[in-house]
């Protein structure tokens, strides 16, 4: 069946089930409107007419439109099958084209998440690497600061250490001095038993003995207290006899005082610049006899006896008075050579 014989009914404007009076009626209609007579300038009616008498006479024959029928339903069911499987291809290939579509698009996703994982380790390396210089030159820096501080610390403990030593050495004869006491009826002592008892806390420089009291001469000369005054060449061997913490039995025999009558200004001083620098010139825990007592006096509320004139108190042996006078005798011999020497 050719192409032209599938559009039969179609051509004609009827349907497949039309009968022949329908069909008549159709023909006379399509005949008259497109007739050679009507349409001399239109040579594409007179070809449509023949093709509307050529339909006419092949459905009006029954023989041959039941057989054109058949064929028009074959073609029609192929045609249907066509169009099917036509659609499904269509659906698939729309199928497949969104299929891809999102493929590609997962594909430029997944492309944009390696890239951002990237581009995110790339600033996580800059910026650990910047973190890293941030902290050695944090490091560095406090390295530096701390050695600067060490060796500021240690040219102010230098410095400090240099003015202790300055101050011990330029210190008054008087300040470096103890005075010692002892009962004369424990057996005789001498200038090198002194010195030999004492040495082992620094250099002495001399060991003055003063003469018994004509009151201890006359209440029992065996029993009598005597002094001495031991003058060291540092203060600081003055201070750590008088804070010395393990006496031996044969320094226990002797009291001990200092010369001025308490601690002198200096050993503070002197005490004070060796603690900031960290390590004291003499002992910071062993404070004198004479402060402690001062500080156990002061909270008990009762009066310092420490502060009170030693010839003032009944049976005291020693002759202060010249005591005292071979003290000042021996400060003026100290000054007199110094001037000398600078001179």
């Amino acid at each position: 069946m050719s192409k032209e014989a599938e559009d039969l009914y179609k051509l004609l404007g009827i349907s497949a089930e039309a009968g022949e009076k329908e069909l008549t009626r159709a023909y006379r209609i399509k005949a008259l409107k497109y007739h050679p007579d009507k349409n001399r300038d239109n040579p594409e009616a007179v070809q449509l007419f023949h093709s509307i008498k050529a339909a006419y006479d092949l459905l009006t024959d029954t023989k041959k439109r039941a057989e054109y029928d058949e064929q028009r339903r074959a073609q029609l069911a192929k045609r249907q099958r066509q169009d099917a499987l036509s659609g499904h291809r269509k659906k698939m290939k729309s199928q497949l084209e969104e299929d891809e579509h999102k493929a590609q698009q997962a594909r430029g996703a997944e492309r944009m998440r390696a890239q951002n994982m990237r581009d995110e380790a790339a600033r996580f390396r800059e910026e650990s690497l910047r973190e890293e210089w941030r902290r050695d030159k944090s490091m560095r820096e406090h390295i530096q600061q701390t050695q600067q501080m060490e060796a500021d610390g240690a040219r102010a403990k230098e410095e400090r250490k240099r003015q202790a030593a300055a101050t011990m050495e330029d210190v008054d004869e008087l300040d470096r001095s103890v005075r010692i006491r002892w009962d004369s009826g424990e057996g005789a002592v001498d200038r090198g038993l002194i010195a030999k008892v004492f040495a082992s806390f620094g250099e002495i420089e001399e060991v003055v003995l003063a003469p018994v009291s004509e009151h201890g001469r006359k209440r029992n000369i065996a029993n009598a207290q005597q002094s001495a005054l031991v003058v060291f060449k540092s203060i600081a061997s003055a201070h750590a006899l008088m804070n010395v913490q393990h006496e031996s039995p044969r320094l226990q025999r002797f009291s001990r005082f200092w010369a001025a009558g308490k601690e002198p200004d200096a050993v503070r001083n002197i005490v004070g610049m060796a603690q900031g620098s960290g390590r004291s010139a003499v002992p910071s825990k062993e404070r004198s006899k004479a402060q402690q007592h001062e500080e156990t006096s002061s909270q008990n509320g009762r009066p310092d006896i420490s502060r009170l004139d030693p010839r003032n108190i009944p049976g005291i042996d020693l002759d202060f008075a010249g005591f005292e006078a071979l003290t000042l005798m021996r400060m003026r011999q100290f000054q007199q050579q110094k001037a000398a020497s600078s001179e």
